[in-house]
């Protein structure tokens, strides 16, 4: 998210499924999945997440909050994009709520932040 023309960088957060893959079910069903913020990741890999996910962010003109979703490979420790959500889940138990707290930021200082920002910006077409 950018905030006074200042890029910032949640923590990231790993999903660990006990399916093979996160799918329909592994997302809503309870207990099959575990979210995991921040995420257990070593420094170098996480440096390589916030930078790859900064430049995604100005290359594709995002504004406000994204979700990216990346796969790391923990043989190899490469990193594979896999998409933007540009409207991620907002309820107290998404991601980007879980972000934001381990970020130490409180949800009122920090949407307060995005909308006071997102009024100053002026929209282009």
């Amino acid at each position: 998210y950018k905030v006074d023309g200042k890029l910032h960088t949640l923590p990231a957060t790993e999903i660990v499924s006990k399916n093979e893959f996160f799918d329909y079910e592994a997302k809503y069903t309870p207990g099959v999945t575990s979210e995991i913020t921040p995420a257990p990741i070593k420094d170098n890999i996480r440096e390589q997440l916030e930078t790859k996910a900064s430049n995604i962010y100005r290359h594709l003109n995002c504004r406000g909050i994204v979700r990216m979703d990346f796969i790391l490979q923990k043989d190899t420790e490469k990193l594979f994009f896999l998409e933007v959500n540009t409207m991620p889940g907002q309820s107290e138990n998404s991601i980007v709520p879980q972000q934001v707290r381990a970020a130490g930021i409180s949800l009122k200082d920090f949407y307060g932040s995005l909308i006071e920002d997102s009024l100053k910006t002026p929209v282009t077409a």
